[in-house]
């Protein structure tokens, strides 16, 4: 029989002092943000509302540049190369 290992598991991740444990007080807020009423939570998950919140967050950033239409025949083809300076559309 060898020695217990122990391993010291604590995340290493810096807690931002502004977040805090989710409650139904902050899950009210979020909703509250997203102008969703209690008529329409009723129909909805706490993962659907999650998912709006991603989204919301997601419109605020900049990407780089913007996808183009293409067809599957243009992918299968190999005419279509992601992520090529070619491919990109800067409108």
């Amino acid at each position: 029989m060898g020695a217990e290992r122990t391993h010291d598991f604590r995340s290493k991740k810096k807690v931002d002092p502004t977040t805090r444990p989710q409650t139904g007080g902050t899950f009210m807020l979020r909703c509250a943000e997203l102008g969703l009423s209690l008529e329409v939570l009723d129909n909805m998950t706490v993962g659907m509302v999650y998912d709006m919140l991603i989204e919301k967050a997601n419109d605020r950033e900049k990407y780089p540049y913007k996808g183009r239409p293409g067809t599957l025949s243009d992918f299968l083809s190999g005419k279509v190369r992601y992520g090529s300076q070619d491919s990109r559309n800067n409108d």
